[in-house]
């Protein structure tokens, strides 16, 4: 398997599946807002492209591709450009529910398979002081995560709740994935990833 992603978080995850896979870095122009595209469809969008380009490269391997967006009412949340932005983002989020979607791709071209889907979990903050923001930013480098943060690195002193799979606010939403690895071994076999 190929997983098109330069994200250290992904590759864990994947890891932690028992999937053997090499990685590429699909460097492709991303969709952002504004560009024609629901803000919900654009991590799927971004996902497809990211997949297309490896899969290009590599038309007899299954590629991987994800990308994660979280929105907080109608506003996109990127990595923050620095820190004063990220201090802004974790502000906007303080004591408010929010959304962390993953647009995933699996394709394979001469298997004609292309498959895409997008997972959605939940997240409310705590309300966050800025005490509590400036240790958080002390805690963690937030400089490269969408929403200037990570859940599972001290995730307890921002994260009130969270309604879905963790795993997809990390970067990567592990159940759907695995079952459809499944589903993709039943109907090709195992050379599939061979």
């Amino acid at each position: 398997m190929i997983l098109a992603s330069r994200s250290p978080r992904r590759r864990e995850l994947l890891r932690s599946c028992g999937v053997e896979f090499t990685i590429f870095d699909a460097d492709v122009e991303e969709l952002s807002p504004g560009m024609g595209v629901e803000l919900a469809d654009l991590p799927l969008h971004n996902a497809a492209l990211k997949a297309g380009k490896a899969a290009d490269i590599f038309p007899h391997e299954v590629v991987l591709a994800a990308d994660t967006m979280v929105i907080c009412g109608q506003q996109a949340l990127g990595k923050p450009a620095s820190p004063a932005d990220a201090k802004r983002m974790l502000q906007l989020l303080s004591g408010k529910e929010h959304e962390v979607i993953t647009g995933m791709a699996l394709v394979c071209r001469e298997k004609n398979i292309c498959d895409l889907w997008s997972e959605i979990t939940r997240v409310r903050f705590h309300t966050l002081t800025g005490d509590i923001i400036q240790k958080y930013m002390t805690l963690v480098d937030v400089s490269d995560k969408a929403g200037a943060y990570a859940i599972q690195e001290h995730g307890e002193l921002i994260v009130a709740s969270c309604d879905g799979e963790i795993e997809n606010v990390i970067g990567l939403p592990l159940l759907r994935l695995k079952a459809r690895l499944q589903e993709l071994i039943q109907d090709y076999g195992k050379d599939l990833f061979e």
